[in-house]
């Protein structure tokens, strides 16, 4: 991809100029969306053009849905930057990050903020560390940078240790097996005696005791965990099995014989560990690009307390508080109102239009301010009672709570229990027939040896790994380990409405009326909705597009929950609700927002919300492939079945006026149907927790990603299929595998019971079994096979 802005469409790009996303269906210019089109215009007009040539020419994804405007934690940083005498430390974490590029323009950020000083970006964990002194003002450097379409948020995410040592094993120990099976390949070879021979064999122990040492202690926990939950993991017989092989290598040297499996042994394991460390590596690569969430213990507050306002952590927020809510910061506890304002609860409900509200008004816990000055309510909960503090819960857990899918779990206790039975039978069988406890060792050994299980531990996760690349390039990211496993499952989707199934902004229906309007009519109005964040304003400002004409010395006046207003030209405009605009004839008008001048409607608008790009194709897609829908909406009845019409599935099951409560027991009501939830709000945490599987758009805040499966940026949903269709493709390859595992490990075990397998016969099938199945699996999973073809327009599945 070129490091520059396309002057001209080209028809046949695929993906976005910017962050390189799969370009939607119909798309008329090199953006994915608006928020990537207005970033390149961004780094093309701040002179950062270096940014595309060093990332590649891929940018941060950049969210449709704004933030929620939340700076309190930033108060305590800026403190001690201004009060430091010297150079202070700041750590901060990065949404977004991927790249060289991003590093660079990080630094070309820095460079230009007085007091700016050094920074070490870290971008595999998403780590900023800035060194700056005063006068230096960070909450500018993080408006800057997250007008490329970063987030930043607190230093909360884990460092990368644990993962830095299991690469560190597997180094280690690939290295050391790499020099076991060369010693070994000798001896094999003909060396039988001499000093060399000694030589070669003693090397070959030595190295395999060090090998197990590594890798040993990866596996051992995995099997003591299991055994501890009641569970037959996968880490048991290759736990049992490393051991017995490395013990009968070491009798067979003790009794001047070769050293047996030692150098199989030590192959297996750190084949075992690379399997290991691929699995990890691809989740926590996904987990690292968005900010960590604290759950409710991350939220702060602003309370005041004897004449002096300090940020506080929710939990701290009691009865009785006075806590102050500026522009875009959100309501911790049910509240009252002790000013007026206007407030959204996008939050909780998806829904942002905002309301006005009064003195001694409620204002509920989750509520955004949405106005242009700060509110202050007085406090009517301890925060331990608020509603946010059930739908946040706590930090999210390094565990998957609902594991893999059912399907593994079978497959797993199938094969542990079979190979240790048969390991078991074959040691006492040779024993009883032979009394030599040492060859029925050594015939047990060669079982549980041969049967390995490379298969699941190294295919399964390349396997893995090459689904989830190419949902990553699909504007995709898996989160947790079991998600893949449990897509296959899947036979019902469940969606939310508001920002998922549309893009949680509003449009216009006729926009092209607009063009009707005078010269100084539109610049009155492009100076209207040029100086309010409303909603339907935004929507009027799209519309207008480049065409507008800002007077900076006009004075407009916002009336919250109401509309806008202004003396411009010698003529009173407003634009709001038609009791606002034409407060003398309101029912002259027919549109949901009217542009008035001096009380006399001027334009009817209508506005609706705006569907994701390809929402009606996915849907019937999806439908298409088997799949059930139903959309559970926090909203009236009315507006769901409405975008049920325009997407074209208005016979889709809508359930309306959900809490999130109605949407976690809807969700358990119909348990039979392994169901995939898709929400972008708070309330949908609930559903998501129940849901076999779920997943969000929404990125720009922390707490439901923490909680869902995986995360997707791209403005459509064709991701959400390629997701549930790469489940599938995987269900196939697992089953193919291990239909080839059967028919080796019958092979196999049928000359380990004869007596007939020696330590180069398992030196040489092992590998060599392990290399057909990796093959085959790499080749099952190209993404010519399983993913769009066409253009997107066409499947395979």
């Amino acid at each position: 991809m070129e490091a520059t802005w396309p002057s001209v469409i080209d028809a046949s790009a695929t993906r976005c100029a910017h962050c390189a996303s799969a370009l939607p269906s119909g798309a008329d210019d090199a953006y994915c969306c608006e928020g990537c089109r207005a970033v390149a215009a961004l780094v093309r007009s701040g002179g950062l053009d270096r940014f595309y040539e060093l990332g590649g020419g891929e940018g941060a994804p950049v969210s449709v849905r704004g933030t929620s405007g939340d700076r309190a934690w930033l108060e305590p940083l800026a403190a001690a930057i201004a009060s430091a005498d010297g150079a202070t430390r700041v750590e901060l974490d990065v949404q977004g990050m991927h790249c060289a590029g991003c590093v660079w323009l990080f630094g070309a950020l820095l460079a230009r903020a007085p007091g700016g000083l050094d920074v070490v970006a870290n971008s595999a964990l998403g780590r900023l560390v800035l060194h700056v002194e005063a006068p230096f003002d960070l909450a500018r450097f993080v408006d800057d940078v997250e007008r490329f379409g970063y987030r930043i948020g607190p230093a909360l995410k884990e460092s990368a240790r644990a993962r830095d040592a299991l690469l560190t094993r597997t180094g280690v120990a690939m290295g050391l097996a790499a020099n076991a099976m060369m010693f070994a390949l000798a001896i094999y070879l003909g060396l039988r005696e001499g000093a060399l021979y000694q030589l070669m064999r003693s090397l070959e122990l030595v190295l395999a005791i060090a090998v197990v040492a590594v890798g040993a202690p990866v596996f051992v926990r995995g099997a003591l965990e299991g055994l501890r939950r009641g569970v037959l993991h996968l880490d048991l017989p290759i736990a049992i099995g490393m051991f017995l092989a490395l013990a009968g290598s070491i009798v067979a040297f003790a009794r001047g014989a070769d050293a047996g499996y030692a150098d199989t042994v030590a192959v297996f394991v750190a084949l075992m560990l690379l399997g290991r460390w691929l699995q990890s590596r691809a989740i926590a690569r996904n987990r690292d690009r968005l900010l960590r969430s604290e759950g409710a213990g991350g939220l702060t507050a602003r309370r005041i307390a004897l004449g002096s306002l300090s940020s506080v952590r929710a939990a701290d927020v009691r009865t009785g508080d006075t806590l102050l809510i500026a522009p875009g910061e959100i309501a911790v506890v049910d509240g009252t109102s002790a000013s007026a304002g206007a407030i959204s609860l996008d939050w909780i409900s998806g829904e942002s239009d905002p309301r006005a509200i009064e003195v001694s008004d409620i204002v509920p816990a989750g509520a955004i301010n949405r106005g242009r000055s700060a509110i202050t309510l007085v406090a009517s909960m301890d925060f331990d009672r608020s509603p946010l503090e059930s739908l946040l819960g706590r930090a999210e857990t390094r565990q998957d709570p609902r594991g893999s899918s059912a399907f593994w779990d079978r497959v797993v206790r199938f094969y542990v229990g079979a190979v240790l039975v048969i390991a078991a039978a074959s040691f006492a069988a040779w024993w009883l027939t032979t009394h030599d406890l040492i060859r029925a060792l050594e015939v047990a050994t060669a079982v549980l040896v041969v049967t390995c299980p490379c298969g699941i531990g190294i295919a399964t996760p390349l396997a893995y790994e090459l689904v989830a690349s190419s949902l990553r390039r699909r504007g995709l990211f898996v989160r947790r380990e079991g998600a893949l496993d449990r897509a296959a499952d899947i036979t019902q989707v469940a969606f939310d409405k508001t920002g998922t199934l549309t893009s949680g902004r509003l449009e216009l229906i006729d926009a092209d009326a607009l063009g009707t309007l005078s010269a100084a009519d539109r610049a009155a109005l492009s100076n209207l909705v040029a100086r309010t964040a409303h909603p339907k304003s935004e929507a009027v400002r799209r519309a207008l597009g480049d065409t507008l004409a800002i007077d900076e010395h006009a004075r407009v006046s916002e009336e919250p929950g109401l509309g806008v207003q202004a003396r411009l030209a010698g003529a009173d405009y407003r634009l709001g609700s038609a009791s606002f605009a034409c407060p003398d004839a309101p029912s002259a008008t027919q549109g949901d927002l009217v542009f008035s001048r001096d009380g006399e409607a001027v334009l009817d608008l209508v506005t609706r919300e705006a569907l994701r790009t390809d929402a009606t194709r996915e849907l019937r897609a999806l439908e298409a492939e088997g799949y059930s829908l139903v959309v559970l909406s926090g909203d009236a009845l009315e507006r769901v079945r409405a975008v049920a019409v325009r997407l074209g599935v208005g016979g889709i099951p809508s359930v309306a006026a959900c809490t999130p409560d109605d949407k976690a027991r809807w969700i358990d009501a119909h348990g039979e149907r392994p169901t995939l939830f898709v929400g972008d709000g708070i309330n949908d945490g609930p559903a998501a927790d129940r849901a076999l599987l779920s997943g969000t758009p929404a990125i720009d805040r922390p707490f439901l990603p923490a909680r869902t499966d995986f995360f997707f940026v791209t403005p459509g949903l064709a991701p959400i299929r390629a997701l549930l269709l790469g489940g599938r493709a995987l269900r196939r390859v697992a089953r193919r595998n291990l239909a080839f595992a059967v028919v080796y490990n019958a092979f196999a075990i049928s000359l380990a019971l004869a007596g007939l397998m020696r330590p180069w016969l398992a030196a040489i099938l092992m590998p060599l079994s392990s290399l057909v199945v990796i093959g085959a699996t790499a080749w099952s999973l190209h993404e010519s096979r399983w993913t769009p073809v066409g253009g997107g327009a066409a499947w395979k599945s």
